[in-house]
């Protein structure tokens, strides 16, 4: 398996970031962008933490988490050419980051990979959100 890892994005990540977002097969229904210039706003908001993922110290993706209505929703973008274990496994990494639960995933209805990704780290269908399906990591009880 690769060695795979997030790590802080960086200045000079962001072009390779919005390259990754923009060739990623997933859909991202709360961070939307028209061009390179909303993707730094979004990078720049004060309520989102990104994260580069890298594969063997190739910038591969893109690993963020937002406020959304009071919530904690996390975000995924994987480049299409990246090694199948990349997506899961920086998910995982990114849900242990993100200590606060429930932890909130918004996906389009169609993009079946995605929803794979999540339901192996634990993820269940919350609800729907027009064509967005809603999924929530809920708290475990120890």
């Amino acid at each position: 398996m690769p060695h795979i890892e997030l790590r802080a994005l960086t200045d000079d990540d962001r072009d390779a970031a919005y390259d990754a977002v923009r060739a990623s097969g997933s859909a991202w229904p709360r961070g939307v962008f028209h061009d390179r210039g909303s993707f730094d706003e979004w990078v720049d908001r004060s309520d989102v933490e990104v994260h580069a993922i890298v594969q063997d110290e190739q910038m591969t993706g893109v690993a963020a988490a937002m406020d959304v209505d009071g919530d904690r929703e996390i975000l995924l973008a994987v480049a299409p050419d990246a090694d199948a274990e990349v997506p899961t496994e920086a998910l995982r990494q990114l849900t242990v980051r993100e200590a606060e639960r429930p932890l909130y995933a918004c996906v389009a209805a169609d993009d079946r990979p995605a929803h794979d990704v999540l339901a192996r780290i634990g993820f269940v269908e919350h609800g729907r959100d027009g064509a967005d399906v809603v999924y929530v990591l809920p708290p475990t009880l120890e």
